[in-house]
């Protein structure tokens, strides 16, 4: 399980596409940090570190998802499609084999924000440990819920147009059902993590149960799928 973890990691970490997007989402919170600097003398210190951290935290919610699933769409389909994933099969259990590929993204992801929230510390001296753990949360559910579309579609070409939908769905669902007074806002809102977030830290566990519930249908899937 840990060498798929770590083979995952690494492989996200030598991908052109992924230096690039780790490289933007830096960018931009250096580009916001300086933002936040130049209202520095009109700011007290305490709202100045929630600004640097704001500015990450907004990036996150809003273009988080389409960044995982742009990078993980085909994450398990791209080894079913291309037979490779009997090797995995044969030394380790299909379990292990799920795991192991979410926690190796999820790692990648958690340098990743590492890096950026780093970016913040090193202009503001302070790190907000709860707009961190948020922002994880967050892409732990967009994580679980890219493995599991990777399994539920069998074609890599399919779950990259599929992620992206979804992806760009995910943000304008979730803050449409949070501000809105439609019916069908009262129950859709719980479906996508922004009204936990929302609510609070205390609210996130919820998050972390859709992750989980996410992760075990994969397993159920890939448990049935023929390699």
């Amino acid at each position: 399980m840990w060498a798929i973890c770590q083979h995952e990691f690494f492989r996200l970490f030598k991908s052109m596409k992924s230096l690039i997007t780790v490289a933007f989402i830096v960018g931009v919170s250096y580009w916001v940090s300086d933002l936040v600097n130049q209202a520095a003398s009109f700011l007290p210190t305490n709202e100045l570190a929630k600004g640097h951290a704001l500015g990450v935290f907004a990036l996150v919610m809003l273009f988080g998802p389409l960044f995982v699933f742009s990078l993980s769409h085909d994450v398990l389909n791209r080894e079913l499609a291309g037979r490779t994933i009997r090797f995995l099969v044969t030394r380790t259990s299909r379990q292990k084999i799920i795991v192991g590929k979410f926690l190796g993204v999820l790692l990648f992801w958690l340098a990743c924000m590492v890096v950026t929230f780093g970016v913040v510390l090193a202009t503001v001296h302070t790190f907000d440990a709860k707009t961190f753990y948020q922002c994880v949360t967050l892409l732990v559910y967009c994580i679980s819920l890219a493995l599991l579309l990777s399994l539920a579609v069998p074609r890599p070409s399919y779950t990259m147009f599929l992620g992206i939908v979804v992806a760009m769905a995910l943000p304008g669902v979730g803050l449409w059902s949070l501000f809105s007074s439609h019916p069908a806002a009262q129950w859709i809102v719980y479906l996508t993590p922004f009204k936990f977030i929302e609510k609070g830290v205390a609210w996130t566990g919820f998050i972390w149960l859709y992750a989980a519930l996410f992760l075990t249908a994969s397993i159920f899937l890939f448990r049935r799928r023929d390699c």
